[in-house]
């Protein structure tokens, strides 16, 4: 399935100067953006992919058929370090429009994610992965992005991750941008429910009445609920995941748990292709320190 690309804007060399002041002026990087960035050093992460056919239904992402799921993945961000010059390249780092991105970021991948086929439990091979914050100056959300070139195809039946390069995105707000926009939904959404309730105690009373001039005027009523409910601006609140788990981050930042996985060819605006679902939870450093000292000390007794 094809999605709409990340921050797809260029600035022409030959542009007038009114079009590139504004252009500059959209272009700009959230100004906390490096500070958000570093402020992730030895962030853990856990996350679970959901691979499969992926189907629009109201709006909305849904997988469908033969799924895959490949669990335990555990990343360590590297806020303060750059990523290796043979980092897989990233949408914002290396897109058109770097200057929206902290930078490659490098990461450890404290455990490669495993998953079960009929041979039993099978273990992928994530290379050169690096991530980075994407936000945009005075947007209410950004975005973590995290990239991986995977060796070997990953699939069962249908439902497969190809090899090359691959991203998952997560949503990040502020919590004063999370919770502006939480109050907005909410009054978005409380005038949706009376437009609805208007719209339908109109359309009631026209149905009863047997008067001419009172079914014109329900009706007039009834078509001013359906433009008020329109106008309510529920429905640019519906596909933004404000209500699910956050995850807390340092810097006063809040990671949506669910994000999505995709790919795309090589160059800027190559097609994008959704490949599944990422749930992210948040993993303690401690202990996975100790887990891999553990398995260190089994190595050297």
């Amino acid at each position: 399935m094809k999605i709409s690309a990340l921050i797809i804007c260029t600035i022409g060399a030959t542009a007038v100067a009114p079009s590139s002041a504004f252009l500059s002026l959209i272009n700009k990087a959230n100004p906390s953006l490096s500070k958000y960035a570093e402020a992730q050093e030895d962030a853990m992460l856990k996350i679970h992919l959901d691979i499969g056919r992926v189907e629009m239904k109201d709006g909305k992402p849904l997988i469908t058929g033969n799924r895959l799921g490949i669990d335990n993945l555990l990343l360590q961000l590297r806020g303060k370090e750059s990523a290796s010059p043979k980092h897989a390249s990233l949408p914002g780092a290396d897109g058109p429009n770097p200057q929206l991105s902290s930078g490659p970021k490098s990461l450890v991948v404290v455990n490669q994610g495993s998953y079960v086929d009929l041979a039993g439990t099978q273990h992928v091979n994530l290379e050169d992965g690096a991530w980075e914050m994407v936000w945009r100056s005075n947007a209410k959300a950004g975005a973590l992005i995290v990239a991986f070139h995977l060796a070997e195809e990953v699939k069962r039946n249908d439902a497969a991750i190809p090899k090359g390069r691959f991203f998952l995105t997560f949503p990040l707000w502020t919590s004063e941008s999370l919770q502006d926009l939480r109050d907005r939904k909410a009054k978005a959404e409380e005038k949706a429910t009376e437009a609805i309730e208007r719209h339908e105690s109109e359309v009631r009373m026209m149905q009863e009445t047997n008067n001419p001039l009172m079914k014109a005027l329900h009706f007039r009523n009834a078509c001013k609920a359906h433009e008020d409910l329109d106008y309510s601006g529920y429905r640019s609140y519906q596909n933004i995941p404000l209500e699910r788990d956050m995850i807390h981050l340092e810097g006063n930042l809040h990671l949506c748990s669910l994000g999505t996985i995709w790919t795309k060819k090589e160059g800027w605006f190559a097609d994008h292709e959704l490949l599944g679902s990422a749930h992210a939870f948040q993993d303690d450093l401690a202990k996975v320190t100790g887990v891999a000292d553990k398995k260190i000390s089994n190595l050297h007794p």
